[in-house]
């Protein structure tokens, strides 16, 4: 009976899946935040990529060759 005890005593305190469930929930948090803020992320990077595409003629190429 002890032994039963003993045994039932180190299944409640093993924490070996622990971590895994703590990174679930962060995924879930990133990913429920990732979708309450969807329109400002996008218009976010959008605003980005059109920076970068409107100076594409800025770089020069030929300038460093010489």
């Amino acid at each position: 009976m002890l032994k039963t005890y003993w045994k039932i005593q180190a299944i409640l305190e093993s924490k070996d899946g622990f971590g895994t469930i703590e990174l679930i929930l962060l995924i879930c948090v990133l990913i429920g935040l990732a979708l309450m803020f969807k329109d400002t992320i996008v218009d976010f990077v959008s605003g980005i990529l059109d920076n970068i595409s409107n100076q594409g003629g800025v770089f020069d190429p030929g300038a460093i060759v010489g």
